[in-house]
């Protein structure tokens, strides 16, 4: 019970400290680095929820998945993991607190990514239809808003971000999904990885959000879609909030103060700590 009052006081902390300028909220959803809600959509069964680590895959920030944490050899996640069941090889380990969560957890976390989804969505924005080439989009304000049909980036094209440090970016895309080819990359001129979001909305995304190797940084939501992430990716500031997700990922670094702070001892071990020191002092009364 304290463990887990620990826990909550920890995500709460992490929440406060995530508190970017994005003008969507994300709710508890924000916590995390890589969260794999699963999906109430379809006929009130929750599908998708499961996450899937490959070996060497290095995590630093906060996992969340409903259903299976499948951890591979070698696969570390520094910082804490909610599931509804764990599976992990020899080799793999969880740095921070590991909590089995039941189904009303992972309601609230889906509600509260699905409202963020439909709040980036009814900002609207600029229409800049379909991207499969290199493409700047230019700061508009504070918040620039864009609207895409889709993106279908292959090797050596991006889609480059150009604004301020403390400019905020949105990018809803619809309808064609999105997907990187081997070597494409999401580039940020100036601005900010936690100031950036792409929301993937469309009826299409639901399975259909696919990246090869390439660079991406900033936060991707995909309430209702299945994330494959490839091989060989670049991921330094990044959070990736759907519905499942699954990659061979290497090290993925989420945003600054991203890793849960220092656990609290509970009272119970503090008090062993003490007794221990007492026993100590009585040792060397006796000598």
């Amino acid at each position: 019970m304290i463990k887990r009052i620990f826990h909550s006081i920890a995500i709460g902390l992490l929440m406060a400290a995530n508190s970017y300028a994005l003008p969507v909220d994300l709710g508890k959803a924000g916590a995390y680095t890589l969260l794999a809600t699963g999906t109430n959509v379809h006929h009130g069964i929750p599908l998708y929820g499961n996450l899937e680590l490959g070996s060497e895959a290095y995590i630093h920030g906060n996992v969340g998945v409903r259903n299976t944490l499948n951890m591979a050899h070698g696969a570390v996640v520094y910082g804490n993991a909610d599931f509804g069941s764990l599976y992990q090889n020899p080799g793999a380990a969880i740095q921070g607190d590991a909590n089995q969560q039941g189904s009303a957890f992972w309601d609230s976390l889906y509600s509260d990514l699905k409202a963020a989804s439909l709040a980036a969505k009814a900002l609207g924005g600029t229409n800049a239809g379909y991207i499969n080439s290199s493409q700047t989009f230019h700061r508009q304000g504070d918040v620039s808003v864009f609207s895409i049909t889709g993106l279908n980036l292959s090797a050596g094209h991006s889609l480059t971000l150009k604004g301020n440090a403390d400019d905020v970016f949105i990018v809803n895309v619809d309808y064609f999904g999105f997907m990187l080819g081997g070597g494409a990359a999401i580039v940020l001129d100036g601005i900010k990885a936690e100031n950036l979001l792409f929301n993937m909305h469309g009826a299409l995304n639901a399975g259909h959000v696919n990246v090869a190797a390439g660079s991406m940084q900033g936060t991707y939501i995909a309430p209702d879609a299945y994330m494959q992430l490839g091989d060989g990716l670049n991921l330094d500031g990044v959070r990736f909030l759907g519905a499942g997700i699954s990659g061979n990922l290497q090290t993925v670094q989420g945003f600054p103060g991203d890793q849960p702070p220092a656990v609290v001892p509970e009272p119970s071990v503090l008090l062993l700590f003490g007794f221990g020191l007492m026993g100590l002092g009585l040792v060397r009364l006796r000598r």
